[in-house]
């Protein structure tokens, strides 16, 4: 099983609070999910963080990216 350094475990966490309660699911945006790839022998980790808000016509808009991360580089 691959590993996460604490600083990446930092990043991945930073990233996931910053996540409001109802976009807390999935592989993406757990740290469950984030284990299930790390057990599944992945290179690479893909989570969800939030983006920027911005502003339309219906008021605040909330956005959300994905984001990638190599294992074994900081």
């Amino acid at each position: 099983m691959t590993e996460l350094t604490q600083e990446q475990r930092q990043i991945i966490e930073d990233a996931l609070n910053s996540l409001p309660e109802v976009a807390k699911k999935g592989m993406y945006a757990t740290m469950e999910g984030i284990q299930e790839q790390l057990d599944s022998g992945a290179q690479i980790i893909f989570y969800m963080t939030r983006g920027e808000d911005t502003i339309n016509e219906y008021g605040k808009a909330f956005t959300y990216a994905i984001t990638k991360m190599k294992l074994g580089e900081e």
